[in-house]
């Protein structure tokens, strides 16, 4: 005679854990928030496009007789690049800023694009290429990618 004994609880403890994890996402989200964070930071250091890898324009004649050059690119003074915050919540993860230069510099703008000064000058008096510094390349997928894969494996291992 053959006996075949199936013991269900540990993986009716594993698909309990699986989907609680479902339910509230809140550890892989914070971080992903973080993962998310660190792409702005990259592209003001390396002063390039976080998804394409490619150099920010270089400061214009004009921008660089008024200041100088010493000063990395969108970085004056520092309110922008620390503008920069993330969130998650149970179900998502996000990096934004509220600074309202963002979307200049982000997308850039045409001379004129916002109208005029009181006085008649274009606003912006020139043109502002686009500087991005949200975006994913290849690595952050990646990274993405591996802080799921590890999140899973948590869950799968009982430690999630």
């Amino acid at each position: 005679m053959i006996e075949i004994e199936v013991h269900i609880d540990q993986a009716q403890a594993l698909l309990a854990n699986i989907i609680a994890t479902g339910r509230d996402m809140t550890p892989v989200t914070r971080a992903l928030a973080g993962v998310l964070a660190d792409i702005p930071e990259r592209a003001f250091a390396g002063q390039a496009d976080p998804a394409t890898g490619a150099p920010w324009a270089a400061l214009s004649p004009a921008t660089v007789a008024k200041r100088g050059s010493a000063q990395p690119i969108m970085q004056v003074s520092g309110i922008l690049a620390g503008s920069i915050h993330s969130e998650h919540g149970p179900d998502f993860a996000r990096v934004g800023t509220a600074d309202v230069k963002a979307p200049t510099h982000q997308f850039g703008a045409r001379k004129g694009q916002y109208g005029t000064t009181r006085r008649g000058g274009p606003i912006p008096w020139g043109d502002i290429p686009a500087r991005p510094f949200f975006g994913m390349g290849p690595a952050d997928e990646a990274e993405i990618a591996e802080v799921a894969l590890e999140s899973l494996q948590r869950v799968l291992a009982g430690r999630g």
